[in-house]
């Protein structure tokens, strides 16, 4: 291949220009390019000297954990007799008791979410799912809890009384 190309140079060698404006030619392109070079070496030299300092500052920094040992903390007892305390008598609080839930739906559909709402209701509510109530107390408030699936629709009931 090589051979190919001195032969054509060879060959080809009265048809170029004379010396004189070969040189004229390679000057107007110096000229010409030397001027438009600049600024992709500064560009160039720039982009070099950011990637050093990038380089330099990335290195990660080790990285130390310090601990620190507390002592246990000291406990002081008073020794002097504290003043003696008024003995309070407190009412004891009453305690919640509930009867088990009872269905209000003959056949009620896949229970998987709901809420448990706490409601007063007049007391003839409890005959509806078979507990026994005095006729002269059908009409006292009794507290109930609730249960209302995601749908809406109030699924169980129970009943809550406070005893001291």
């Amino acid at each position: 291949m090589n051979e190919l190309l001195r032969a054509l140079a060879d060959h080809d060698r009265d048809r170029e220009a004379p010396a004189a404006v070969e040189m004229r030619l390679r000057a107007a392109f110096r000229k010409k390019y030397q001027r438009r070079a600049w600024p992709y070496v500064t560009a160039f030299a720039l982009a070099t000297a950011a990637a050093i300092m990038l380089s330099v500052n990335i290195k990660p920094k080790p990285q130390t954990m310090e601990i620190a040992v507390v002592p246990p903390p000291v406990v002081t007892v008073p020794v002097a007799n504290p003043a003696p305390r008024k003995v309070v008598h407190r009412k004891p609080r009453p305690v919640e008791v509930v009867t088990e839930f009872y269905p209000l739906m003959d056949v009620p559909p896949p229970f998987e979410r709901g809420e448990l709402l706490r409601v007063s209701l007049p007391a003839a509510a409890m005959r509806n799912v078979g507990l026994p109530v005095s006729e002269d107390r059908l009409t006292e408030m009794v507290q109930a809890d609730v249960l209302v699936g995601e749908e809406g629709l109030a699924r169980a009931i129970r009943f809550v009384r406070f005893e001291r």
